[in-house]
């Protein structure tokens, strides 16, 4: 499936659907989805999701996407018997999603090409080799084609945050579909 929206996003065909969709709902569903990934890995999850949390209009399934790979990847480059916190929250007019974890972190060198396409870092991939490097890149055109932020922070050997800041004013209205791509935009 990642490599399918690599190739929509070369060929311009990878569009944002946004539709009404309850954020607060979709991480709890998400994080409940994957808690026995985490408890064959030993690692303890925890979600704070606000009781009541604006409806936005965004595109649900890619978010999922973008979730999952946030949390997959926090289980797997976690130490046995760590905690993730997964938090979503407004602040500053935002809704701000987090994935922190207490693993390996990302190299100083390596943070810079974090989110480009292929690229996995030294230590990521000793330690799971079978990752592809695009699901970071597939999350940062998904959140930039929300007209969000990516969110990250690392301290090698002490942890990540991944995560995400969406428009909530922006997305609290219907839009029209909208395309993402990496091809530059012609005019006739």
């Amino acid at each position: 499936g990642d490599f399918l929206n690599v190739s929509r996003l070369q060929t311009g065909k990878f569009m944002i659907d946004r539709k009404q969709t309850n954020m607060a709902q979709l991480v709890r569903e998400e994080v409940d989805g994957i808690q026995q990934i985490a408890a064959l890995h030993d690692v303890t999850m925890n979600c704070t999701v606000p009781e009541r949390f604006p409806v936005l209009y965004v595109d649900g399934d890619k978010l999922r996407q973008v979730i999952m790979n946030f949390v997959d990847n926090a289980i797997y480059y976690s130490p046995e018997q760590t905690k993730v916190e997964v938090k979503l929250e407004i602040a500053d007019g935002d809704a701000v999603l987090t994935v922190t974890d207490q693993g390996m972190g990302v190299p100083e060198a390596a943070q810079h090409q974090l989110f480009t396409k292929f690229f996995r870092a030294e230590n990521a991939r000793k330690q799971r080799p079978d990752g592809t490097g695009i699901g970071l890149y597939l999350a940062k055109k998904i959140i930039d084609g929300h007209g969000g932020q990516v969110i990250f922070s690392s301290n090698p050997g002490e942890g990540s945050t991944f995560g995400f800041r969406l428009p909530i004013k922006r997305l609290s209205e219907p839009p029209a579909a909208e395309e993402i791509s990496d091809q530059p935009k012609t005019t006739s």
